[in-house]
């Protein structure tokens, strides 16, 4: 007790201008001291209540600190050899190398001790991580059997038991094993357990969870769950001190947004970055009343300021190294980034403080070489994946036109993201030709059957959608979309087997997985592993391919070989059409052969917009994408000269602005309700809300109300009809906040939903130089859509059921032949009646985000399509599933992956824009500090998505048209390709 005591007093009386911020992981030794990670280095101290010392240094990341059984070494995570491995380090000698015990190609992480000496920890991440056992001698073996995803392994103190965390389809549960004779109990199954810590007489367990189905904090339960009691309101990696009297956390914020499609290339994103956090290390009494005693513990420890800056310097520099400058291509920039690297050297170990280090940190980012090739030509393609770009070119040299290489590439991308689009799913298309006086755009969303209207009460389960699976397949549309456009606006001078055939040969030959296709299997595989033909497709072993490996997709290309006979009939009607049908039926879903050959590509045409100067054409209902960009433009375009928002902040602000002032219109199938889209594309309606923005501050969802303004009086109404949604001239931003709290999925997902899933989508744009330009968003809804494969077809299909409500009397219920709205937002820009720009995005809310800022870039800030690519994005609303939605209440719950807390695993785990309070603003990294500190100052609150340096969320494509040579970017957040024509 004294010691602990001591140790109280000395943290929190230490010089408060020397302590360390930031700390992870304590770990309490028996005799009282403490270890921490603090920015990737390990801090001990020398003895309960004394001096800290660093243990570790250097540009690895060193995390996880447990103490040896005898108190004289520290066993940990590092990434020293490259993937995280476990190491132990003597504590007593200075400058001793640490021996690295684990060996493995996956991570690992999360080491717990036991008094044998045996260490329980977590190998692989998001949903392949699990836990193994490491005995003394040195053998390795997993602790379970089952396929679902494990974290969080803690010994109990004499040994007999492990406590985990199971992570399943619907939530967590933390579990208690009894090692001998491997029974599990359940403890605790409804509070989203993340970490956890024993008393040291082994009779309860603290925990940590996230701000889902309940309050966010540290909690405390017996052994056997009799009952839970609330203990911290912050939650935290959390350590119980060995006599029992004290807890010590280290406090965390809520976690990231979910899986995005945003590939795990830099492992379990448990690395934070240098100085990234002010996060506070406190003590508290063990549990009584919640919060009892709680100090501040300050870490006070020598530290040579020029080399820690250094040593930021250097993680920072290695990981833009590894995301963008790795390969043999990127040589040339790689030596460019190095130069960067030596010059700024200086500057960084001379900042006297962290701010002035993160500014030189900045600078060095902000002078990085492109971090993917651009390419110029005749005619140019820029897609997510170097196959698709190939076929469109290929299609290009053999004389076809944009549409003719589009069609390509749609195919293309079906193939090799599979995860994303292809024959089972939908999307929209806008075209421009030089001989079309205006843009055209081909709606190929998907329809519901004819007998799946809401008369079909079979499709629910318990008054719920399904998670996955066959029923929720809606009638797709890509083929049908892609053949009326080759129809009606092809060059005719390639035939469509010529389009189709690039997509065949990748299907039977095979193609190199992506990082983002791996990610999504290792993140879904619960969902995958239902099926036996998903499983046989995309696993081995039962185990997710991985990136690198080869697919192949021998079925697939049989279908694409139907359709590239006789063109959207190989789809609709005959052997696919009948074997699509009868599958899916036999298993629920409601679909008919009939459904499929009524299905047909609409003739739409695109929403129209100006913006000083050019014209804007994008989306069109059911989509409300195009509606949505077309108004953010309409505010926009009342504010004055606008700079780059990354180093402006009044010019952030006036973009955040334009996009909370947007209002909402009533979005629905225009064939099944009355579309009004006019309260959020009138010019006159922008000058009115505009009119609500001020140059100092954040405007929060309560300076808008209803069908009035509270900065100003009540404006005319657009209409009196009822909104599915809320009313005509409510902003976004406060119906999202509403919608998280009412559906927990979004807006593109009805209430009756029990899983939220990632939105997964993909985009692509196509041009030459003779004035045409085509510009597809195409998805299957989610990252995996249904998850489910027909034996014999080789597609995954939307899930696109779940878009719809049981309200007959709502905007989007599920009526027979209704098809869907979304976000999407294909987008060309004119100028003198020429394309100039044409863009496209990926991400489900971070669509509308990428599609905005990119053209920010293009008209605003004269950017060339690769620069535009590249600036960091925003979003504003809270964190979740690739953006602003998340599940409330349990049922909903998605399984966040360990080491995004509150992150992967299709959307759990953030907080929603509130009505009031700071506004919630999620970010990229590589804005200036200055508009950071600024925008704070304004009102605003940040959360940031990515680490220093690095480009994660919203995937882009984007081509600029100058008359004589077309030139095409490539977005690094994906594996984005751009290609052209010379």
């Amino acid at each position: 007790m004294n010691s602990i005591l001591g140790l109280l007093l000395a943290l929190v009386i230490a010089p408060q201008d020397s302590a360390l911020k930031g700390a992870r992981t304590p770990a309490f030794a028996t005799d009282g001291r403490m270890a921490v990670s603090i920015d990737g280095d390990l801090y001990v101290q020398q003895s309960a209540g004394g001096k800290w010392m660093p243990l570790t240094k250097g540009a690895a990341w060193d995390r996880d600190p447990v103490w040896g059984t005898d108190g004289k070494s520290i066993i940990y995570s590092s990434n020293r050899a490259g993937v995280f491995s476990l190491w132990r380090i003597p504590v007593a000698i200075t400058g001793t190398e640490p021996e690295r015990l684990t060996n493995a190609r996956d991570d690992d992480s999360a080491p717990s001790l036991a008094p044998d000496g045996s260490v329980a920890f977590v190998r692989g991440f998001g949903g392949g991580a699990r836990i193994w056992t490491r005995a003394a001698d040195g053998s390795e073996t997993r602790l379970t059997t089952r396929e679902q995803a494990e974290i969080a392994p803690a010994y109990s103190p004499d040994g007999s038991r492990i406590a985990y965390v199971q992570l399943f389809e619907t939530g967590r549960r933390l579990i208690i094993r009894t090692l001998a004779n491997s029974r599990d109990g359940v403890a605790v199954a409804d509070r989203a357990p993340e970490r956890l810590a024993w008393s040291p007489d082994g009779s309860r367990i603290v925990f940590s969870t996230p701000a889902i189905g309940g309050r966010a904090g540290i909690y405390a339960v017996p052994a056997n769950g009799s009952y839970t009691n609330f203990v911290a309101s912050r939650r935290g990696d959390v350590a119980w001190s060995p006599s029992g009297t004290q807890l010590a956390i280290a406090e965390i914020d809520e976690g990231g947004p979910g899986y995005n499609g945003d590939p795990a290339r830099l492992g379990d994103r448990a690395v934070r970055d240098p100085f990234g956090t002010q996060s506070q290390l406190v003590l508290l009494a063990a549990p009584t009343a919640p919060d009892a005693d709680r100090r501040e513990a300050v870490i006070d420890a020598p530290r040579d300021r020029a080399e820690r800056n250094s040593n930021a310097l250097d993680q920072i520099w290695e990981r833009s190294a590894k995301l963008y400058f790795s390969t043999p291509a990127a040589a040339d920039r790689l030596a460019q980034w190095s130069q960067l690297k030596n010059r700024f050297r200086a500057q960084a170990e001379a900042a006297k403080d962290d701010d002035e280090l993160q500014r030189v940190l900045y600078r060095m980012i902000r002078e990085r070489p492109p971090l993917r090739e651009a390419a110029t030509g005749r005619a140019a393609v820029s897609s997510a994946h170097p196959v698709a770009t190939a076929a469109g070119l290929e299609i290009f040299r053999a004389g076809g036109n944009a549409v003719d290489a589009a069609a390509a590439v749609s195919f293309a991308l079906g193939v090799v993201e599979p995860d994303a689009s292809g024959p089972g799913g939908y999307g929209q298309m806008v075209i421009t030709l030089a001989r079309l006086e205006s843009p055209k755009l081909i709606d190929f969303m998907t329809r519901v059957p004819e007998d799946a209207g809401l008369q079909n009460t079979s499709l629910l389960q318990n008054g719920r959608y399904p998670s996955d699976g066959p029923v929720l397949a809606n009638v797709p549309g890509t083929i049908a979309g892609m053949y009326s456009a080759f129809k009606q606006y092809g060059s005719g001078k390639v035939t469509w087997k010529e389009i189709v055939a690039p997509a065949i040969r990748a299907a039977k030959e095979g193609y190199i997985v992506s990082d983002g296709l791996a990610t999504t299997l290792s993140t879904e595989r619960e969902h995958f592993l239902k099926y036996e033909s998903s499983k046989k497709l995309f696993f081995r072993d039962n185990k997710p391919l991985t990136a690198g490996d080869t697919l192949k997709n021998p079925d697939l290309a049989w279908v694409l070989e139907q359709v590239a006979e006789r063109g959207a009939d190989g789809f609709y009607r005959g052997v696919v059409a009948q074997k699509l049908a009868d599958d899916l039926h036999s298993k629920g879903n409601a679909m008919k052969v009939s459904d499929l050959n009524r299905y047909f590509a609409a003739d739409r045409e695109p929403v129209r917009g100006t913006y000083r100067g050019y014209t804007i054409y994008s989306s069109a209902p059911p989509v409300s994408g195009g509606a949505d960009l077309v108004g953010k433009f309409n505010m926009l375009e009342q504010y004055g000269l606008v700079r780059q928002y990354t180093d402006d902040a009044a010019s952030l602000h006036a973009a955040l602005a334009s996009w909370t002032l947007v209002p909402r219109g009533r979005v629905a199938d225009p064939g099944f309700w009355p579309v009004d889209i006019t309260a959020m594309t009138s010019k006159d309606s922008a000058k009115v809300r505009w009119s609500c923005f001020r140059p100092d501050r954040a405007i929060r969802a309560t300076d808008l109300r209803a069908d009035t303004l509270a900065c100003n009086p009540p404006a005319a109404r657009a209409s009196d009809a009822p909104l599915e949604l809320g009313s005509a001239t409510r902003p976004l931003i406060e119906q999202i906040a509403e919608i998280i709290q009412e559906r927990g999925c979004g807006p593109d997902h009805a209430i009756e939903v029990t899983y939220c899933h990632a939105a997964g989508t993909t985009a692509f744009v196509v041009a030459d130089n003779d004035g045409n330009a085509v510009s597809v968003t195409q998805t299957l809804g989610t990252w995996g859509g249904n998850f489910y494969v027909t034996p014999g077809l080789g597609f995954i299909y939307n899930d696109k059921l779940t878009s719809y409500g049981t309200d007959p009397t709502a905007y989007g219920a599920r009526l027979p032949f209704a098809r869907h709205g979304s976000t999407l937002a294909p987008t060309i820009v004119m100028r003198d009646k020429r394309p100039v720009f044409a863009v496209g995005a990926a991400g489900n809310a971070w669509i509308t985000s990428a599609v905005y800022e990119t053209l920010l870039g293009l008209m605003d800030y004269g950017m060339t399509p690769q620069q535009a690519l590249e600036l960091p994005r925003f979003l504003p609303g809270g964190r979740g599933g690739g953006g602003a939605f998340i599940p409330t209440e349990a049922p909903l719950l998605s399984a966040a992956a360990p080491g995004d807390a509150g992150g992967r695993g299709g959307g759990a785990g953030g907080r929603g824009a509130a009505p009031a309070g700071p506004v919630s603003i999620q970010v990229e990294d590589g804005f200036s500090p200055e508009v950071i500190k600024r925008l704070r100052e304004m009102g605003y609150d940040f959360d940031f998505v990515s680490f220093k340096g690095e480009l994660r969320e919203g995937y882009g494509a984007a081509i600029a048209i100058d008359g004589r040579r077309v030139t095409a970017g490539a977005d690094p957040r994906r594996a984005g390709a751009a290609g052209a024509i010379p």
